[in-house]
């Protein structure tokens, strides 16, 4: 029992260590950070809400950074959605593993 959760927990490891890195080359570049103001962000489609908690989380140090549509589309943090399936089934696979096991 304890074997078949070893080698789930290998199997995770595994698969995520050959997931995408989290720096992966996304194929385009932004521009670089600089300060908003909450009329700006209102100007880019945020609600006065939103763009009030961006103003206070930049005065906190966080950088914004204006994605167009299209680099928003490709912008996926590295991991393909075929990759997430992938993750989605290992994880259902351990669960079970260990229901079994018990």
């Amino acid at each position: 029992m304890k074997s078949v959760v070893a080698g789930a927990v290998a199997l995770t490891l595994a698969l995520s260590a050959t997931a995408a890195p989290a720096f992966a080359d996304t194929g385009f570049r932004t521009p670089a950070a600089q300060t908003f103001s909450a009329s700006d962000l209102q100007n880019y489609g945020l609600s006065a809400d939103a763009a009030q908690r961006a103003v206070q989380l930049q005065s906190q140090g966080y950088q914004i950074k204006m994605l167009t549509p299209a680099e928003a589309a490709q912008y996926q943090a590295g991991i393909t959605d075929n990759q997430w399936i992938w993750l989605g089934i290992l994880v259902g696979v351990v669960v079970i593993a260990v229901a079994v096991s018990n």
